[in-house]
């Protein structure tokens, strides 16, 4: 596990409760002279660079920190108390930044993506007005809502047990070691954590294709809106999705099967009779659909499936 990473969510969790004044213990005197190793980081480093809420170290895909900042001129009441006067929190309504102008905004939304997909806590300060700020110690972000916002959650160290902690330093270790090249890396990165997330949702439903017999580890989780059409939220909904065997993924995913909204499968008349036969395609099958994912059905049936 990188030791700068580690050690300053360490000091996090070590300074709850305090006020700083200042920006000295937080980011040191200026860009060239940040705060000093100590015994928590092994090297100069900073808690959060005090310009945003969101503080992203440059070259790394993840949040470090978020500093809450509650003046209706910015985002208004984000913090949930549990006791205010102990800095413990229920929750925080992260919002991400929103000015039209702001070219780190979306780098700043991936990276708490990265954190909620990876399970990475951040360092949390609650800035109480100019120059002061109280160290809420560490949050982890357990979901994204649909308008945007991201909520998190409290999170310690002290509470994780042994074989938790080192599961969690091993990917802290990972993350550290990428360095992002561009933006397209960054992106494949992402979802391709979103992905394993995605499927492991689908693995607590079922354990076979949804069309025939074949298990795991041989299924795809297949979207029923796909992913590049998706918004944020759906992408990761797992009523946006199917598990499937590969020969079935690529029939779905290509449109030449689809379901209507009891799950009875509509074949495209495209579909080659050999190919529905040695695929093991039948007019009378039927899966199981949920409320929820008639809609995204529905979606695909009109854009994706080849009438």
């Amino acid at each position: 596990m990188d030791s700068v990473h580690k050690g300053i969510l360490k000091k996090f969790e070590y300074l709850k409760g305090q006020l700083i004044i200042g920006k000295k213990e937080i980011k040191g005197q200026n860009s060239t002279d940040r705060l000093s190793p100590d015994s928590f980081v092994p090297e100069k480093h900073m808690l959060h660079d005090l310009i945003r809420g969101f503080y992203k170290p440059a070259g790394k895909p993840y949040l470090l920190s978020y500093q809450a900042t509650e003046s209706e001129d910015n985002y208004g009441k984000q913090i949930i108390w549990k006791n205010e006067n102990k800095a413990e929190f229920i929750r925080i309504e992260m919002a991400p930044p929103n000015s039209p102008k702001d070219n780190r905004k979306k780098s700043d939304i991936d990276a708490a993506r990265y954190n909620l997909i990876n399970n990475i806590p951040i360092g949390i300060l609650r800035k109480v007005k100019k120059g002061h700020n109280i160290i809420l110690g560490l949050g982890k972000i357990t979901s994204e809502r649909e308008d945007g916002i991201f909520i998190i959650e409290p999170f310690s160290y002290n509470e994780l047990k042994k074989e938790n902690l080192k599961k969690l330093e091993e990917i802290i270790e990972e993350l550290d070691e990428i360095e992002v090249i561009n933006t397209s890396v960054f992106r494949e990165v992402i979802q391709r954590q979103g992905q394993n997330r995605f499927k492991r949702t689908l693995l607590k439903r079922s354990n076979n294709c949804a069309l025939c017999e074949i298990e795991e580890p041989f299924l795809i989780a297949s979207h029923i809106k796909p992913w590049n059409k998706c918004t944020d939220a759906e992408r990761l909904n797992s009523n946006n999705g199917l598990l499937l065997c590969p020969n079935h993924d690529m029939l779905f995913d290509r449109g030449y099967i689809t379901f209507d909204e009891h799950g009875l499968i509509k074949i495209s008349s495209k579909l080659p009779e050999i190919i529905k036969l040695k695929m093991g395609i039948k007019e009378d099958t039927t899966i199981f659909i949920n409320l929820q994912m008639k809609e995204y059905m529905k979606w695909h049936s009109q854009y994706q499936f080849k009438k």
